[in-house]
């Protein structure tokens, strides 16, 4: 169950940009796509895939009534976990058609770093 709603979490809060976790917009694409090291042309591909996913996300999260900063309720994991995971997978393969094999790899684990810290952060009780 632990587990469950670790990764429900890790789902709700774990978007690519984050994992960087610069405090303006701009500089987590840049820091994203140094640590990838994307083309310009990259860069102008993801963006609006970032920026769309991003939006998915909250409005999931709205749905489910979870408010930004205030710890949701397993109620509230339970229901958005779905929706969450086919967004991330949505993601994914918008971001394999962009990416090369190591750039995507390199994704995957900025994802996996964030869902770490995530999951650390939740059992710490913050």
């Amino acid at each position: 169950m632990f587990k469950a709603i670790a990764l429900s979490l890790s789902l709700l809060f774990a978007t690519p940009l984050l994992a960087a976790a610069a405090p303006e917009k701009g500089q987590r694409i840049e820091m994203m796509a140094e640590r990838l090291q994307l083309t310009e042309e990259q860069k102008k591909k993801i963006q609006p895939i970032i920026k769309q996913s991003m939006y998915e996300r909250q409005e999931i999260m709205k749905k489910a009534g979870i408010k930004r900063g205030e710890k949701p309720t397993l109620a509230q994991l339970r229901k958005i976990r779905g929706p969450l995971q086919a967004a991330r997978e949505k993601l994914d393969k918008q971001m394999a058609q962009i990416l090369t094999t190591a750039q995507m790899d390199n994704f995957r684990e900025m994802q996996q770093e964030m869902r770490d810290n995530l999951r650390k952060k939740f059992k710490e009780g913050r």
